[in-house]
């Protein structure tokens, strides 16, 4: 269709370009003039004079006439990318030994520690594959480069590279025909770092890893693959390893990288070679020689990372996951407390009547700072703050261990899992020393707290407060409902305030079911209400027989004891007289009766939120956290009786629940004669002597109980 209308434009003097440009001849200079453009539906003229065309649009039917025959539009589709997971049978399968740059290599070695390999057939054969294989050994894809068998040098002519995962040759034999797209996230030799702690070397190209591997064998040489990937790829395998640059020549951005990663740049390439080259370029020559120098340093272990400032920095991608030390897999103790006695336990945390002292090695070194009611970033300062009292305490808490080699995994794991970057050879070499040396005052670390965590259920960052708060809110209401459980009993009006309850915002539970009580079980409003009534009842036991005639001896206010005689019943009118209260009063108080099934309700939800707390829910809403009724009160009630039945099955924890006389026990002996019979007894004297002690005091008594027994009698001490 398009074609015969361009066949009808060209005969009226048009000309149609490869871009569908419609241009027209001009009559006074014969020149080309822009008039118009073909689209897929129609012709479109923007210049005036197109005759025998109009100006604007003109669709193919009336450009065509008779000769349109209407064809319905495909849409042309895009060839789908797609992604797939090569394996390195895969890589191997499809590829040969044989290569332009082992053959040139091979006057120098036969080694192929990398894995290259060539191309087998194609407009690519005998081209280099450089495989990316990560760390965890999963070939990724390969790049494929041409080079020159004499000289090693890349050919730089047309088709020269490609990859493993777009080669033509290569997909036709796996059977693949869509487009496939493949983000490559780890480095060329990367796999080479598994199981070893040699130095690392990062150069751009693969062909200097390989060449530099081969004469430096004690260094893991690896390549970025380009310039500007170094940026983009996974530094998380180069954690815990001496790491060392080694740009090309006008690399600015990779010395900016290593000022950041606090790793070695070396500066001999930049500053004595020429643009674009890099360290294999001068192999035989005076540069060589000192590039040579260092690497042969770095092998020997003499040149070490620069340790010259703390070189402190935000990371790009900042995680909002709580992050403390790994104090805990280190086998150190981390936290102490004196809380006396056992606290309530809620879900997920222990609270106490009391506060009590806390010192904890466990910082979160994530959290935002504090300043003025807002929250920042952290500094440097905030930072060395943090990681100086998590030393102080850690050093407080095991005085008969060597922290400073510990606070070396501390260092590595908080270069992984904290949003911040820093020079930790710096914090070793200068920091450490200076705190161990110092007198380690850790008064200022000391924390007030009535709540210590519980369980060993993980907790992550988000969820933390979120648990505290809603432990919390158990704890308050549980200690609300066992003070307000002894005055449902008591027939007297309740104030908020004699349970400590101070507004309905602090806990409209609670608050509900005081005024449910004072309300409908009572029959007031209010204190002063509830003293009227009070009086009303008190006149009428002493000056008539009123109970006798109105048969109310269900009155919750007041029980009578006595009933004296009268002669008629007094009306409201005569009790207003009599009494002076309010005739709105003593109408309520003549017509109320006590609603039973309500004070039943309540007593049934409080006694089952006494024992049964932890099924408390609560949730926001309207700006104030109210609780949740989950369970019917059939339900608690049914809850609450079963929990009265005997329980015939006795176990057998409970059948010998008695006190022992122990006292001709073996394990009732000196801390000295069981330090003489061996660790093993050691440590069965110390759980028989020390019933109360936590997980962590367990798993340290038994480990090493003499390592125990110091740190525990320091801790009593403290």
């Amino acid at each position: 269709m398009i074609n015969k209308v361009i066949q009808t434009l060209q005969s009226c003097g048009f000309i149609v370009d490869n871009r569908r440009q419609v241009f027209k001849t001009s009559a006074r200079n014969k020149a080309k003039e822009k008039a118009g453009v073909l689209n897929d539906f129609s012709v479109y003229f923007y210049a005036q004079n197109v005759a025998p065309f109009k100006s604007g649009t003109n669709t193919f039917k009336e450009i065509l006439g008779t000769e349109y025959v209407y064809t319905e539009y495909k849409p042309i589709i895009k060839e789908i990318e797609k992604t797939h997971n090569f394996t390195f049978s895969d890589y191997k399968k499809n590829t040969k030994t044989r290569n332009d740059f082992s053959t040139f290599l091979k006057q120098y070695t036969k080694e192929n520690l990398y894995d290259i390999r060539g191309i087998k057939t194609g407009y690519l054969e005998n081209a280099t594959l450089f495989p990316y294989i990560d760390y965890f050994n999963n070939f990724q894809t390969a790049k494929i480069v041409k080079y020159n068998t004499k000289t090693g040098k890349r050919d730089k002519g047309a088709y020269s590279n490609s990859w493993f995962h777009a080669y033509k040759p290569i997909k036709k034999e796996l059977g693949l025909k869509d487009k496939i797209t493949k983000r490559i996230t780890c480095f060329f030799g990367e796999h080479l770092l598994s199981g070893n702690n040699k130095p690392v070397v990062i150069v751009e190209a693969e062909k200097t890893a390989i060449i530099l591997s081969l004469l430096f064998k004690e260094i893991v040489f690896i390549a970025s693959g380009g310039l500007g990937k170094l940026n983009s790829l996974d530094y998380s395998v180069l954690n815990n390893r001496d790491v060392y640059l080694y740009p090309d020549n006008g690399a600015i951005e990779w010395h900016e990288i290593g000022k950041t990663q606090n790793w070695f740049v070396s500066q001999i390439v930049e500053n004595k070679g020429t643009k674009g080259s890099d360290a294999v370029d001068y192999l035989e020559t005076e540069i060589g020689n000192e590039i040579a120098n260092e690497l042969n340093a770095i092998s020997e272990g003499k040149l070490k990372v620069n340790a010259q400032g703390l070189n402190f920095s935000v990371k790009a991608k900042t995680k909002y996951r709580f992050c403390v030390p790994v104090t805990k897999e280190l086998g150190l103790i981390y936290y102490w407390d004196n809380a006396k006695g056992r606290g309530f336990k809620a879900n997920n945390f222990e609270f106490f009547n009391e506060s009590f002292d806390v010192l904890s090695a466990n910082v979160d070194f994530n959290k935002w700072h504090e300043f003025q009611g807002k929250y920042t970033q952290v500094t440097e300062a905030i930072f060395l703050e943090r990681l100086e009292r998590c030393f102080r305490v850690l050093k407080e808490l095991n005085p008969n261990t060597d922290i400073k080699k510990s606070f070396q995994s501390v260092l590595n794991n908080l270069l992984e899992k904290s949003n911040f970057l820093f020079n930790r050879e710096y914090i070793l070499s200068n920091l450490i020393p200076l705190w161990d040396n110092d007198k380690n005052d850790i008064c200022e670390y000391i924390k007030f707290r009535n709540w210590r965590r519980s369980g060993n259920k993980r907790i992550e960052y988000k969820e933390f407060l979120p648990f505290l708060n809603n432990d919390k809110k158990i704890y308050s209401t549980y200690n609300f409902l066992v003070k307000l459980e002894p005055l449902l009993n008591g027939k007297y009006y309740i104030k908020p305030a004699d349970i400590g309850l101070k507004d309905k915002q602090a806990n409209p539970f609670v608050w509900s079911l005081i005024k449910e009580y004072n309300t409908k079980v009572l029959g007031c409003k209010t204190i002063n209400n509830y003293h009227k009534k009070v009086e009303l009842a008190t006149w009428l036991n002493t000056n008539t027989n009123f109970w006798e005639y109105k048969k109310m001896h269900t009155t919750y206010i007041t029980n009578i004891d006595s009933v004296k005689s009268c002669k008629k019943e007094p009306g409201i009118k005569e009790l207003n007289r009599d009494t002076k209260i309010h005739k709105t009063i003593i109408r309520e108080y003549l017509n109320f009766k006590p609603n039973t099934d309500v004070l039943s309700n309540i007593k049934t939800k409080v006694e089952y939120y006494i024992d049964y707390s932890n099924n408390m829910n609560f949730k926001r809403s309207n700006k104030r956290i109210v609780m949740l009724d989950n369970i019917t009160l059939e339900q608690m009630r049914e809850t609450l009786q079963d929990a009265t039945k005997p329980k015939y099955n006795i176990p057998t924890k409970e059948a010998f629940n008695y006190e022992l006389d122990l006292k001709g026990s073996v394990l009732n002996c000196s801390e000295i004669d069981a330090i003489k019979k061996g660790n093993v007894f050691l440590s069965s004297w110390i759980l028989f002597n020390n019933p109360n002690l936590k997980e962590y005091e367990i798993y340290l008594a038994k480990s090493n109980p003499l390592e125990f027994i110091e740190s525990y009698n320091f801790a009593l001490a403290c």
